[in-house]
């Protein structure tokens, strides 16, 4: 086994070449072991999260698949189907409901405008007759006749 070198004494039988090299060979090594003590407790941190995220990933892949089959199930189901015609049924009574309110709600308000008119007749000739006709929805006074059949 050869003697350590010493970059110190040139009298050492090595090159001083030589003597560089190892001591740079020397330092490397050290470096080396440094960074690896100092960069591999992260990495080891980082690999055990990153195995337990794709344990999990894979997990939430195997519950999706198992919704995506239990969906797909039920949304060809005759009963999903029967629901969905009668909620298509009802839904055009509704439409016919609230179209025939809509008209019960215009009658309304033209037979109030028709009795406020005829209010207003009233009150302006109290001693007339008052004719409705429902056809035209005209309004005619006639005087009432005050003679008496002797």
């Amino acid at each position: 086994m050869e003697a350590p070198i010493d970059p110190q004494n040139p009298s050492s039988s090595r090159s001083n070449s030589e003597t560089l090299g190892n001591i740079y060979l020397q330092s490397a090594q050290i470096f080396g072991v440094g960074l690896v003590n100092l960069l591999e407790p992260p990495l080891k941190d980082s690999k055990s999260r990153l195995t337990e995220l794709q344990a999990k990933q894979q997990e939430l892949v195997e519950r999706l698949h198992h919704e995506n089959l239990s969906i797909s199930e039920v949304q060809y189901s005759p009963e999903l189907q029967a629901l969905f015609v009668k909620i298509k049924f009802y839904h055009g009574k509704l439409q016919g409901i609230k179209k025939d309110m809509k008209g019960v709600r215009e009658r309304c308000q033209r037979l109030k405008k028709r009795a406020l008119r005829l209010q207003e007749i009233k009150q302006w000739k109290p001693q007339e007759e008052v004719i409705v006709s429902k056809a035209s929805n005209v309004i005619s006074v006639k005087p009432q006749s005050s003679s008496s059949n002797v």
